[in-house]
């Protein structure tokens, strides 16, 4: 009899705890709810890019990056120098203004970083790595994985896709307080076609190739718009199926902006089979994932308050029973 008024009283409250705190929604990865977007390298919108990752290093912006599973970040190679300490970097996610912190961002510690053994320095092919982050997030509106490309998926020459990050507005230029997400929307260009454009003006024989097969290039002729300073790392994303790809990383260029230079990619279809061996369980295309509530102040004061009740529903109930 003890035991069921016991029981009773315990499961009639354990909802109230429970409840909508603990259930996810199905989603799939590389959607978002905001979808407002601009043209023309400014402000994104809050929410618009989840997966978008800032690598800072001492507490300071360094690169961008892509959350691609609820533990590992996709980035370039370049972005991990030799002889910086990897206990110095933390990953930033689910933040909007680097300088006035969203309340469900999270900093995260790195603790393995894996490079592409055949990088060797501005302009080389593998400009790719992934770092893994301290333990697994929990997916929420704020912060969501982009969807991977297999090496099937072909975005075609002028498919608009975006370019987001903190990077430089202009070269030699810093992005100005609040640092508030950038984008850009730039057209891909053909890596031969590419290729040809970083050759005008550099006397270099034309069979001797600088875009080489694992880049893909997007921006324009005339210059203008572009990738830069900053935003190396950060994510290319093209959109296929009504979800967001990771085409590309922010990888090099001449500059930023300049005519016949566009923005230089690296091409994420181009290293599955790389990701697979250090990824054995990576997934690519549409992958299903769940989404979870961040509780507002006023919902973890009332998970709270229904704690407290438990126990006193606890000690009540034991009074009761002695």
């Amino acid at each position: 009899m003890r035991n069921t008024l016991f029981s009773f009283l315990y499961f009639s409250v354990l909802p109230l705890i429970q409840g909508d705190f603990e259930n996810g929604t199905e989603g799939v990865c590389g959607q978002v709810v905001a979808k407002n977007r601009i043209v023309g390298g400014e402000d994104a919108s809050r929410g618009a890019w989840p997966w978008q990752v800032s690598l800072q290093y001492n507490g300071q912006h360094a690169c961008g990056a892509t959350l691609i599973n609820s533990e590992w970040v996709l980035t370039a190679a370049h972005c991990f120098p030799r002889n910086l300490i990897l206990d110095n970097f933390r990953a930033n996610l689910g933040n909007y203004q680097l300088l006035n912190s969203d309340s469900n961002a999270v900093w995260l510690r790195i603790s393995q970083v894996i490079v592409h053994k055949n990088y060797a320095g501005d302009g080389t092919s593998g400009d790719i790595a992934l770092a893994r982050l301290e333990h697994p997030i929990r997916f929420t509106q704020s912060i969501l994985p982009a969807c991977l490309p297999d090496a099937s998926v072909q975005f075609q020459e002028g498919t608009l896709c975006w370019v987001t990050g903190w990077g430089s507005p202009q070269y030699g230029a810093t992005l100005g307080a609040p640092k508030t997400l950038q984008q850009l929307q730039l057209p891909l260009i053909d890596t031969l076609a590419c290729d040809a454009m970083y050759h005008i003006g550099t006397g270099v024989s034309p069979s001797e190739r600088e875009i080489q097969d694992d880049m893909i290039c997007a921006g324009y002729a005339n210059g203008e718009k572009d990738a830069c300073l900053g935003d190396s790392g950060g994510p290319l994303v093209c959109q296929r199926d009504g979800a967001w790809f990771v085409t590309g990383i922010v990888s090099w260029g001449d500059m930023c902006a300049m005519p016949n230079r566009p923005g230089v990619y690296t091409r994420v279809g181009f290293y599955q089979d790389w990701l697979e061996r250090h990824l054995p369980n990576v997934r690519f295309g549409l992958v299903n994932i769940t989404i979870y509530p961040v509780p507002s102040a006023s919902a973890a004061i009332y998970k709270d308050f229904h704690f407290v009740l438990l126990l006193m529903v606890s000690c009540f109930t034991r009074t009761l029973l002695t």
